[in-house]
């Protein structure tokens, strides 16, 4: 069964609530809005609300209950891309087979909506009930998005040139720069579930083992990153290692949390000859 296949339902629901909140956005000035539209409805698999959901899931939630999350998740993600394809960041001119939003609303418009893609996000984590539940998970993803997560990966991706990068540089930024909002994304959902403290550890383990071979799958894939320190061999032995440390979390939870095993045997799939 496809990835489409498996999350048809999770990601029929995305879509239309990701559709219904940024329609609702319309407002003058609308460029601005078309801006955001256009980040958000480039593409993609939606792996991270995916995740979310599948964790309220798995810890006995609701996956209603973990959508404002999850949809907040996707929006941060998204303006990490918009900002990334900037000249004064990564330079790309496309995003997924079309124009980077810069290409498309210039460089202004591009800043402007990645920045409102952010404070949107929070505005719908705000209205998770109770809010004690929602402070609880502003917190997390606030702090994976930050300068303890996605920024500091970032940050230091940029200070250290890719020729010089060690195995342990490259972690750091792969765990911080990709693995903390792929670790929150599951945290977040099993939070919105109101999992029980040992729910919240084991899913905090497999996001994190998640995370990180999540970007050295896509390293392989590129022939860059780990692959620049390490042969692809290699590269692929520690991917396939930490997807089986994922799954085995994942199983402690029984079949409530088949969708979880199904991500890491997705993101298994993806590597080529692991044979």
């Amino acid at each position: 069964m496809t990835y489409e296949q498996f999350f048809k339902r999770h990601l029929a629901f995305i879509e239309k609530k990701l559709k219904g909140t940024l329609r609702a956005q319309e407002a003058c000035p609308l460029s601005i809005h078309k801006a955001m539209q256009y980040a958000i409805f480039t593409g993609g698999k939606r792996f991270r609300p995916v995740l979310a959901l599948s964790a309220c899931v798995a810890c006995g939630g609701n996956p209603q209950h973990a959508i404002p999350a999850a949809l907040a998740i996707e929006l941060i993600h998204t303006y990490s891309l918009v900002h990334d394809d900037l000249p004064a960041l990564d330079n790309d001119d496309t995003r997924r087979g079309k124009p980077a939003c810069h290409k498309k609303f210039g460089e202004a418009n591009a800043i402007l909506a990645g920045d409102a893609l952010l404070t949107l996000a929070f505005e719908l984590v705000a209205g998770i009930k109770p809010a004690d539940r929602a402070i609880r998970i502003l917190r997390e993803i606030s702090r994976a998005a930050g300068t303890h997560g996605m920024i500091g990966g970032q940050v230091a991706d940029l200070e250290v040139p890719s020729r010089k990068k060690t195995l342990a540089e490259h972690d750091f930024i792969s765990r911080y720069k990709t693995g903390a909002l792929i670790r929150v994304s599951a945290v977040a959902g099993a939070m919105a579930a109101g999992a029980t403290s040992r729910e919240l550890k084991i899913i905090t383990r497999y996001g994190e083992c998640l995370g990180l071979a999540f970007q050295v799958v896509d390293d392989i894939l590129d022939k860059d990153g780990y692959c620049k320190t390490m042969s692809v061999k290699t590269a692929g032995v520690k991917a396939i290692r930490l997807i089986g440390q994922a799954k085995k979390e994942a199983k402690i939870l029984g079949h409530k949390a088949k969708a979880l095993v199904f991500l890491a045997d997705f993101l298994m799939q993806r590597i080529p000859n692991k044979s």
